[in-house]
């Protein structure tokens, strides 16, 4: 029997196409076996040390493996928040990783990580979309000195080779793929075959190999997210003044994306990029992800992270 295969993400590195335009059912692909992740995340993910129930949640992700195989399907369960969410620092990445070892004891795992200056600008651009209100300065800013009552966005968990040597503890090496997002942008066969001579499972190329999630500009996000401070109610932003203002205000970002010139966004983002490089200068970052390259036997800087 094919041992499943759990996909953990990360954020921002094709998770949303993967389970779309991959595990669609269509041309011999897969079909990801609990397509509700809401559902995946609650009994995974969300619960409680005090409120988890291993025996339950072994049940539960048997019986979803089993209704795949009954609809003959692959066994194949995808959700980017099994590796954490980055606006609360991935804090929970390494119990949820023990978590599934337990749950699933013979997963194969798959794990797409992206280089950390691309992949901390992009998340940025997503928690302004999903509702952020933070330029980049206060988006990577650490806490106070003991204000520790909300999670923050951590850098130190980019350090990759720390997590995938977890995952190798808890799984075993021979079951854990560590691949570079930017395979997957450059060749997505080769990417997917990766993928399929690891699990055992097919996975052709769908026909469209482009982003569900495109980047926005950054003007529009310099514009949305002070619509967000205004009117967007989040758990990111609770209580804002003039949530009713959150229509015409996403109608006026749209506009001034359509405005945004090739100058402009390049002074954007260069100065976004010198923030996170600022940021990520007090991690070790370079030395982290020569390990992880000797661990992935490739050379990362052919992919353009820093080694």
């Amino acid at each position: 029997m094919t041992p499943p295969l759990v996909h953990l993400g990360l954020h921002r590195t094709g998770s949303t196409w993967f389970q779309t335009r991959v595990l669609d059912g269509r041309d011999g692909r897969p079909v990801n076996a609990c397509a509700d992740r809401a559902e995946s995340t609650r009994r995974l993910v969300l619960a409680r040390d005090l409120d988890y129930d291993p025996s339950s949640t072994r049940d539960w992700a048997a019986e979803a493996f089993a209704r795949a195989a009954r609809e003959g399907h692959a066994p194949v369960m995808s959700n980017e928040r099994f590796s954490g969410n980055p606006a609360a620092g991935w804090n929970d990445a390494e119990r949820t990783a023990r978590r599934i070892a337990d749950a699933i004891p013979d997963a194969k795992v798959l794990l797409v990580v992206r280089e950390q200056v691309d992949l901390l600008r992009s998340i940025w651009l997503q928690q302004i979309r999903i509702g952020g209100i933070c330029g980049i300065e206060d988006f990577l800013r650490p806490p106070e000195p003991g204000d520790h009552r909300l999670p923050v966005p951590d850098p130190s968990f980019l350090m990759f080779d720390r997590y995938v040597d977890l995952l190798d503890e808890a799984f075993g090496r021979d079951r854990v793929l560590v691949l570079p997002f930017e395979m997957l942008r450059s060749d997505t066969e080769a990417f997917l075959a990766r993928v399929t001579a690891f699990s055992g499972i097919p996975m052709p190329a769908p026909a469209d190999a482009g982003p569900v999630y495109a980047a926005p500009s950054l003007l529009w996000s310099a514009v949305m997210r002070r619509v967000n401070l205004l009117s967007c109610r989040t758990s990111l932003h609770r209580a804002p003044p003039f949530p009713w203002l959150h229509g015409p205000g996403k109608r006026l970002a749209g506009l001034a994306g359509r405005l945004a010139t090739a100058r402009g966004e390049r002074r954007r983002r260069t100065r976004a990029t010198t923030e996170i490089r600022r940021r990520l200068a007090s991690f070790p970052v370079a030395d982290s992800n020569r390990r992880l390259g000797e661990r992935l036997s490739l050379d990362l800087a052919d992919f353009g992270w820093c080694t």
